[in-house]
């Protein structure tokens, strides 16, 4: 049995945008910290994968029990807890870390706490994205990417060639207080919990974990985004030290390269949705996963740095096409299912991803180099590709297109 969803938030635009693209930052600037303060206190590789994948790990265990908390308590009050939690462990925590094992208990706890930042903005914009016209479908996630991918990681290589890593986690902490009183702005009409009354929260994971069973469309958007976020979350974790190393690249430039995909993921989704607005989904995701296929080609026989530019510009690409697709499908379910559902549910496959990118990337780079992900990820997308090829010849069919388009 289903739960309609809630009346549409007052929340402005501008107000959310500008709270996602600090939210989006911060994790940006943890994604460059982060690995390479690891590789400063001597860790292994694959040690470095877990410090780039358990940031994932807290989203995958703890998104549909944040979205059922939402559901009784709102999204300002969690929104709250994660960020000063955040803070607490970059000021107090890791500028105090001396030992990798240190740093990967921090990792845990900022992931175990990123679930209240990143699945309570998500849900609200799911939450008002029926409100909205098809061609800001990608906003949201082009605001937070533009933070993650873009500012966060050139802020990030600028604090640790101006100050170092210790007053760097300093700073971020100082930055997450600033976003704490930038969200209660954004999220302050926001739907309130439910308080009491609220379905307990066992039976609502429970229906959000049958909702997956039952619904097969469901089970493939979240299978496409898990995979590209394993591209994605590998690029992130080892590009930087994958560019240096290999092909000699200074460090500003080899961030660079994370920058660049972020720039054109991010204009894919302003872009994008008004461009392919009469596109079916099947085809947006059949030319996405060319794309995404042609990255992991390019990187895998990367020979030089140009290579490198060539493979970040078509996962950006690539991954902008995917996620227009996917946000619209999880508004529909939003709009089936309720906010704590639909929040939780599409704030799930992209951490798997993430996860597995990051550690069984970090396990293969230990063993076979550095390249050896991208080579894995050919594979995937290869099978991918197969597969939705078939998908939009079955709608051809159907619509009598010849081309898949609705």
């Amino acid at each position: 049995m289903t739960e309609p969803a809630d009346a549409p938030p007052r929340i402005p635009l501008g107000s959310f945008m500008a709270l996602n693209v600090l939210v989006g930052a911060s994790h940006g600037i943890s994604r460059v910290l982060l690995p390479l303060f690891g590789a400063q206190l001597h860790a292994q590789t694959w040690q470095i994968g877990l410090v780039g994948g358990l940031q994932f790990g807290g989203l995958l265990l703890l998104s549909m029990p944040t979205g059922a908390l939402i559901d009784r308590y709102g999204s300002l009050p969690l929104f709250r807890i994660g960020v000063l939690v955040a803070a607490a462990i970059y000021g107090l925590g890791l500028t105090q870390a001396h030992l990798p094992w240190q740093l990967i208990l921090c990792v845990v706890g900022l992931g175990l706490v990123i679930p209240l930042r990143l699945v309570t903005t998500n849900t609200e914009f799911l939450h008002l994205l029926p409100h909205l016209p098809p061609a800001k479908a990608g906003w949201n996630r082009a605001a937070n990417t533009l933070g993650m991918y873009f500012i966060g990681p050139s802020l990030g290589a600028l604090l640790i060639a101006g100050v170092g890593f210790v007053p760097a986690f300093a700073l971020v902490a100082a930055a997450f207080l600033g976003m704490y009183l930038v969200g209660s702005h954004a999220l302050a009409d926001a739907p309130p919990g439910r308080g009491q009354e609220a379905t307990p929260l066992a039976q609502r994971v429970k229906r959000q974990i049958r909702a997956v069973a039952e619904r097969p469309m469901l089970r493939r958007t979240m299978l496409i985004d898990m995979v590209g976020q394993m591209a994605v979350a590998y690029f992130s974790v080892f590009i930087v030290l994958y560019a240096v190393r290999h092909f000699g690249m200074g460090l500003q430039p080899a961030a660079g390269l994370i920058t660049l995909q972020g720039a054109l993921f991010v204009a894919t989704l302003f872009a994008g949705g008004a461009l392919t607005a009469h596109w079916h989904p099947e085809r947006r995701y059949g030319v996405a996963v060319a794309l995404l296929l042609g990255h992991a080609i390019v990187l895998a026989l990367a020979r030089s740095p140009l290579w490198l530019w060539t493979g970040a510009a078509l996962l950006g690409l690539g991954l902008g096409l995917q996620q227009l697709s996917s946000v619209t499908r999880y508004g529909q379910l939003m709009k089936e299912l309720g906010r704590g559902h639909g929040g939780g549910l599409s704030s799930m496959a992209g951490p798997a991803g993430g996860l597995t990118g990051a550690v069984v990337g970090g396990v293969l780079s230990q063993h076979f180099g550095m390249g050896a992900g991208f080579d894995v990820l050919v594979l995937l997308y290869a099978l991918l590709a197969l597969s939705q090829w078939r998908m939009v010849r079955q709608i051809a069919a159907v619509t009598g297109t010849g081309h898949g388009s609705a």
